[in-house]
């Protein structure tokens, strides 16, 4: 083993024992053999240097007393001659070894190591490891100037920062059939109602209905997106992918925007009454809420998810949470579950996040008696464009929906003057 390999060794046994917990009886002898043997090496480098620094001195004699031959080159690593400046002596220090030395000595010193022939550093010792310090200084490798070498990691995965979610869309009753649909309503018993009779009599009056039927025919909503062939070979594995999930997931947003805008139709959606404002400009209180909440009917029709309130992002925090009793508790209670659209609840009731509703605008109802119908869809298509070798992807879905209880749902405005 080399001097620099010995001294690796013991240094590794060093460390390993650098807590202070004491050496086991093998790991104790190896380090006394290593020292052993770095001493016995460094003794014949001494003895090595000295012998060489006597036949240099015997040299340089030699060539003050002109008794010396003149060579023109000396085999030398690294070697400091000046060559060809007349009366000038030959350097010949081998300064890789004595750098190595030097490294060696300062590593024993570190380490607690006696050496024979001490660690302090000869003159020649101290200028090769100067040399060596101010070549290493003059040119540092970082992840600056040797970028090009320095590879960059990218995430098979690409972070939206769209809203996708569907909020009221999700929570909607939803039928799949292909055919225009119709929802018969019975909106009303004109007279004829059930109501007491004396004994033996007839009702008063026979029953007369109003009776109507909402049609669904369905709208299309549509999302097209191309790229070269040159892109889909060359990007990230998982952008296809991401496209056709990410044209899926639009197609959810425009179906639940469509939502919205059916329950603002005054045929389709919420019934006009149940449309109100706050009775102060831009300030909401819980008495507007109550009535709200008031105004919501399902006539006995089943609703299982019950009454659900929604609002963008800022009418929740700015506005609903905002809403304190007397004594400065919040009605609002706030509440993590799994569903990352529910914020919390406010009189028993969830809140949840619906971005497709404008700021100032609260909307309460049950979603069950939204009924939609999906005709056909949601589909997302790739294909290959003939001759441009393009890949497309076309999303497609066709769908209609009406509120079938129009007092099932109100909609609450932060009145702005």
């Amino acid at each position: 083993m080399t001097l620099e390999e010995l001294l690796n060794d013991l240094q590794a046994l060093v460390d390993q024992y650098s807590d202070g917990t004491e050496p086991t009886e093998e790991d104790a002898a190896r380090m006394a053999e290593l020292t052993d043997q770095i001493n016995e090496r460094t003794a014949q480098t001494a003895q090595a240097a000295q012998a060489r620094n006597a036949a240099v001195a015997n040299a340089r004699a030699a060539i003050d007393a002109g008794r010396a031959q003149r060579v023109d080159s000396v085999p030398l690593a690294r070697s400091a001659n000046v060559a060809g400046i007349p009366g000038a002596a030959y350097d010949v220090t081998d300064y890789d070894k004595a750098e190595r030395r030097a490294w060696a000595k300062g590593l024993a010193e570190r380490s607690g190591i006696q050496l024979i022939g001490g660690t302090k550093l000869t003159d020649v010792e101290r200028a090769a490891q100067r040399h060596a310090i101010e070549q290493r200084a003059e040119f540092t490798m970082t992840t600056e100037n040797t970028d090009s070498i320095v590879p960059v990691a990218v995430q098979n995965e690409i972070i939206s920062l769209i809203d996708n979610t569907a909020v009221l869309f999700g929570d909607i009753s939803r039928t799949n059939m292909s055919g225009q649909v119709e929802f018969p309503r019975h909106k009303s018993i004109k007279k004829g109602d059930a109501a007491k009779t004396d004994e033996g009599e007839a009702p008063t009056d026979i029953e007369e209905n109003d009776f109507d039927t909402v049609p669904l025919v369905g709208s299309e909503i549509k999302k097209t997106v191309e790229m070269s062939r040159k892109m889909a070979t060359q990007s990230l594995s998982g952008f296809e992918q991401y496209i056709i999930s990410e044209v899926s997931a639009r197609l959810s947003v425009a179906c639940n925007a469509f939502v919205h805008e059916k329950l603002n139709d005054e045929n389709y959606g919420i019934a006009t009454a149940n449309k109100i404002q706050t009775a102060a400009v831009k300030k909401l209180t819980k008495a507007d809420i109550v009535k709200m909440l008031s105004l919501l009917r399902s006539y006995g029709n089943a609703a299982a998810k019950g009454i659900i309130i929604y609002a963008n992002n800022s009418t929740i925090w700015n506005q609903i949470a905002m809403l304190e009793d007397a004594n400065g508790r919040s009605y609002f209670a706030n509440e993590a579950t799994d569903d990352p659209t529910i914020q919390g609840r406010i009189f028993g009731k969830v809140v949840k996040q619906d971005d497709s509703i404008a700021d100032g605008v609260i909307k309460a109802g049950f979603p069950d008696l939204f009924k939609g119908n999906m005709f056909d869809g949601p589909d997302v298509t790739p294909y290959v464009q003939p001759r441009t070798q393009k890949r497309c992807f076309d999303g497609y879905v066709l769908f209609d929906g009406v509120l079938v209880v129009p007092e099932a749902f109100a909609q609450l405005t932060i009145k702005q003057a």
